[in-house]
């Protein structure tokens, strides 16, 4: 501890001495450091850590399997999964977030709304910050003049009560319906989905009465809920499973819908049971959007840390050359070579610590930066925990001691093998020749990894430019889309279709509105309504069938987007309930159901319900991206909205002027009819900008962490060819005065440059070939192996090349050969 404590009280005089090799140093292991730390901050608070409840691990999640795909249960699935499980000790049943209109003092909102069962709090160990919070007993309130009960999140508190301490007892309105506050939850209580709290959360029973349209708790064929239990002590999660599913099939039996025979029957007696961990939490949007571009961004910032420590290496290399003179006379002395490289790792250490700290500021910012790049444009706010705790402190100590080792064992190294009698028979003077092998080869190493994050970086910039600038097949321009949203009971007792029909007639008639459709989705929609569509309209499991997505439009939607008709006509005024049920196919599906003739006056069926069977085909759409921006060829079955009214949607107008001038009438016109109101009103290009941002941040942040390797590689570089210049200024000035033209000096320094960037790119090459496959996925239009993107970055990497080595080469050029015999 002694001479650990004496090479550090050395190391920090060392340094302190040497200001601006110090400051570059800790900057770039700053950076380095504090990308990594900002990312995994991201990736522990959105992935890794637990639920903050007691005994998260004891969590389990039940679903159904159907086809494939897990899916809840109904309430008669839960109850009856309850009574015959014998290996919780309880279980939760909680509705998903719903985004209902509350009113908070007389103003309206979107918010997150939670049903659960009574008992949620209580299993997940969670205590109130105000108040107190649900029980099972608030579950059997009944509503009309005893308004029922709710509990608020810590964050809706505060955004909308500011953070008043008398909000216990206030009253709230969900959709017109109200609800008393008896308690707010603690800060950063999530509930079962990490990242997105529920602003209010009230108790199962109150589902139905504030449930927008018909709801019936004890329907059998509405899945809806989400079962969570809690493992007894002892019992493991392979034994709940094994008891749980010996009974799921009575379950089934139990629960199944009369109402429903036939194939709809027969596929819900199919469906299997799915048991798993729950102790992350649900996989809510924010997770599966953002899981896979945080694994790659880790990567990325993984090889930023590499090249930092290999600019570092570098210059602790050219640093012990500067002082092998002092270390050999230490050896001479009686130091052993052990404690030479002691000393060397000790100040590599100091520096890569010095950094960590400074490197957990950049990531305190670093990842509140990122979270409101990944939610800019969200309706509801998210909460995430970026406080660092064990696991990122271990984290951030770790990297640090091991990238001062590793930056700190090639000086080390060359400090303990050099030969102490031989240097100090030599002067400085007689001191010549360049860079040594280990340093061009770090070089060599630097310039490689770095095209590796500039190929990355690369794909993903051009890959989002792409998607920005992809031909939607209709025409975007004037096109606003228009988000609707019922009042509270804005839709009671209301006829729908005549209803939307008369608010389209409406838009059409305000000045500078050209069309006016309605849908049943927004453009893009990245949740589509998917059902099997079967060319055997009496039997989907014979004949031709494929997946394809549904949609609900009224007359005139082809009209108003621009997508053309190759065959057929739009649907009519007059094709409502009373006819016979007629459908618009979209080129791809119309080739693959009939690729042997023409789909015009065919008929279809669309998944299992009986009103959407004998579906005559009318006309053919061009292909058309509202659903998938990456896919223009995605099966897309059109119904009429009149035949097949939905409560949910979105108006699509086209102006004759710009949308935004006309998007206050249009709000007012909407509102005028007491019904809805809108809840948004985008372009379509600002539609598809909110819906590219996962796009965007991945290139944003690549392109970011490609330009500081970039940075990190040019000051190698310069640093290198800086350091050779001093070393060979005695060569230089003798060639100078025997003949030596200023552009042959140049050209030596401009040579070895050169030479040293282009043996990085051919060693990159490959390698950043092979790790762009692992991205393949994720970009747009582009092979990992894009020829021009790999020309200009490759490119590009030349002329920093050749701009790092040029200011050392013109000082190079400059020098006077008298004074450079002198000098030394």
């Amino acid at each position: 501890m002694e001479r650990l404590w004496q090479n550090l009280r050395y190391a920090i005089r060392v340094l302190a001495k040497n200001p601006g090799f110090t400051t570059v140093a800790v900057l770039s292991l700053a950076l380095g450091i504090g990308a990594n730390t900002a990312i995994f901050t991201l990736i522990n608070a959105l992935i890794l850590r637990d639920l903050p409840v007691r005994q998260p691990e004891r969590l389990v999640y039940l679903s159904a399997v159907r086809q494939g795909s897990k899916i809840t249960l109904s309430y008669p699935m839960f109850r009856e999964v309850e009574r015959g499980q014998r290996v919780f000790s309880g279980m939760i049943g909680w509705g998903g977030n719903w985004m209902p209109n509350v009113e908070v003092n007389g103003v309206l909102s979107k918010d997150r709304v939670l049903s659960v069962t009574g008992n949620c709090y209580s299993e997940l160990g969670a205590a109130p910050f105000l108040g107190r919070l649900l029980t099972p007993e608030d579950e059997n309130l009944s509503g009309g003049a005893n308004p029922q009960v709710a509990v608020i999140g810590y964050e809706f508190w505060k955004r909308r009560f500011g953070g008043a301490l008398d909000v216990v007892g206030k009253q709230i309105r969900i959709e017109g319906h109200p609800f008393t506050i008896i308690g707010v939850t603690r800060k950063w209580f999530t509930g079962l989905t990490t990242g997105e709290p529920p602003d209010i959360t009230v108790p199962l029973t109150a589902m139905p009465p504030i449930q927008s349209g018909e709801f019936d708790l004890e329907s059998r064929s509405v899945l809806w809920l989400h079962p969570i239990g809690r493992l007894k002590d002892g019992v493991t999660i392979e034994q709940a499973r094994a008891q749980l599913q010996s009974f799921w099939p009575d379950v089934l039996l139990a629960t199944a819908s009369t109402q429903t025979p036939g194939l709809r029957r027969q596929t819900f007696l199919s469906m299997g049971l799915d048991v798993s961990s729950a102790e992350k939490g649900f996989a809510g949007g924010l997770r599966s959007q953002f899981a896979r571009p945080l694994y790659v961004l880790a990567g990325i910032v993984g090889l930023i840390l590499l090249v930092a420590c290999v600019n570092l290496a570098n210059l602790m290399l050219a640093r012990a050359a500067v002082r092998s003179h002092e270390m050999s006379v230490r050896v001479a002395m009686g130091a052993s070579r052990w404690s030479l490289a002691q000393q060397v790792l000790t100040e590599s250490l100091s520096l890569s610590l010095v950094g960590a700290l400074l490197g957990l500021a950049f990531a305190y910012w670093g990842s509140r930066l990122l979270v409101l790049l990944m939610t800019q444009g969200n309706q509801v706010p998210l909460s995430l925990d970026l406080s660092p705790d064990l696991r990122i402190l271990s984290l951030t100590i770790s990297v640090a001691i091991l990238t001062g080792v590793l930056f700190g064992l090639a000086p080390a190294w060359r400090s303990s093998r050099e030969d102490p009698a031989s240097v100090l028979q030599q002067n400085v003077r007689s001191l010549s020749g360049g860079a040594s092998k280990l340093s061009k080869a770090l070089i060599i190493t630097q310039v490689a990894l770095s095209l590796v994050l500039l190929l990355g970086a690369g794909l993903f910039v051009r890959s989002f430019q792409r998607l920005r600038s992809v031909d939607l097949g209709f025409n975007q321009s004037s096109l606003l889309q228009i988000r609707l949203n019922p009042k509270p009971g804005g839709y009671d007792k209301l006829d729908m279709g005549n209803y939307h029909k008369q608010l389209v007639q409406r838009i059409a008639g305000i000045p500078g509105v050209s069309s006016v459709s309605f849908a049943d989705f927004s453009i893009p929609s990245p949740e589509a309504w998917h059902e099997t569509v079967s060319s055997a309209p009496a039997d989907p499991n014979t004949g031709i069938h494929f997946i394809a997505d549904g949609a609900t439009v009224s007359p005139g939607f082809f009209r108003t987007l621009g997508i053309p008709l190759l065959r057929g006509h739009e649907f009519q005024e007059t094709d409502d309930e009373k006819h016979p049920h007629l459908a618009i196919v979209n080129s791809a599906l119309a080739e693959r159901l009939f690729p042997d003739g023409d789909a015009i006056g065919k008929t279809v069926r669309f998944g299992f319900m009986p009103e959407y069977q004998n579906i005559e085909i009318i006309g053919i759409a061009s292909n058309a991206r509202i659903y998938d921006l990456r896919n223009s060829a995605t099966p897309v079955l059109f119904l009429s909205y009149l035949q097949f009214p939905a409560q949910w949607g979105n108006l699509i107008v086209r102006t004759n002027e710009a949308p935004e001038a006309l998007a206050k009438t249009v709000g007012l016109e909407i509102e005028s009819l007491g019904h809805e109101y809108a809840l948004s009103m985008k372009t379509i290009p600002q539609v598809i900008s909110q819906e590219l941002v996962e796009e965007r941040v991945t290139a944003m942040l690549s392109g970011f962490f490609a330009a500081l390797a970039l940075l990190l590689a040019s000051i190698g570089l310069y640093g290198l060819m800086s350091y050779t210049v001093t070393r060979r200024t005695r060569e230089i000035g003798i060639r100078v005065a025997v003949g030596a033209q200023r552009e042959d000096v140049l050209w030596i320094v401009l040579r070895e440059t050169l030479a040293l960037a282009l043996f990085g790119i051919a060693i990159g090459i490959p390698s950043a070939l092979a790790a762009t496959r692992l991205i393949a996925t994720m970009v747009f239009g582009l092979s990992p192996s894009d020829l021009p993107t790999i020309t200009g970055v490759s490119l590009l990497l030349l002329l920093v090349a050749l701009f790092a080595g040029y200011l050392p080469a013109r000082r190079a050029s400059a020098i006077d050969p008298m004074d450079a015999l002198r000098t030394e």
